[in-house]
């Protein structure tokens, strides 16, 4: 993975994508690892039009929902981004997590890189300011909509921390998908 110089990091604090990363709802935001099988989720598809990426919503269902306390330190992935207005987010995530690009393909967090841009909930580019590895301690935790697998990536994609993001089985079937749809 490529990373900024010197930024590897010994211990990351954030939970972002951890423990209480709040993931969308018909009824507003959840903390992830609070997901029961059979919760509502707003699940999305995405497609490249004219350069843009189109979001649409749905609702689907959760069918898996795992989540693991890590008392050892875990290795994660630390994204500094930035969207249109200048606000600064951070994400803290597994290396393999997968997030939609404002190209319209996908990516694991290992192989994103300062300058890429991710997509926002209303699909608008979010700009990687930094990436970085380091170690997490604390609870990590997966979930999968009830969306068709031969459909993937449409019904597979929420928004956690008002990113857009893969889920469990999308991660799961990323070797899968078309050469483009992959960065």
């Amino acid at each position: 993975m490529k990373t900024n110089p010197n930024q590897s990091v010994k211990h990351l604090n954030s939970n972002d994508f951890a423990y209480s990363a709040k993931i969308s709802t018909p009824n507003g935001e959840k903390d992830i690892q609070s997901f029961q099988i059979g919760d509502s989720i707003l699940a999305f598809s995405a497609k490249l039009e004219s350069g843009t990426v189109k979001l649409t919503a749905s609702q689907a269902k959760v069918s898996f929902s795992n989540g693991i306390e890590c008392s050892k330190q875990t290795r994660m992935i630390y994204l500094d981004l930035m969207d249109f207005q200048g606000s600064c987010k951070n994400i803290t995530c597994s290396a393999d997590q997968l997030f939609l690009l404002s190209n319209g393909k996908y990516a694991p967090a290992s192989q994103l890189q300062p300058g890429q841009e991710l997509v926002d909930k209303e699909g608008n580019p979010i700009h990687i300011e930094s990436v970085k590895a380091g170690s997490l301690r604390g609870g990590i935790h997966s979930i999968s909509t009830n969306a068709a697998v031969g459909d993937i990536p449409n019904g597979h994609l929420f928004v956690a921390n008002d990113i857009i993001m893969g889920d469990f089985s999308l991660q799961l079937y990323f070797d899968y998908l078309p050469d483009d749809l992959k960065q």
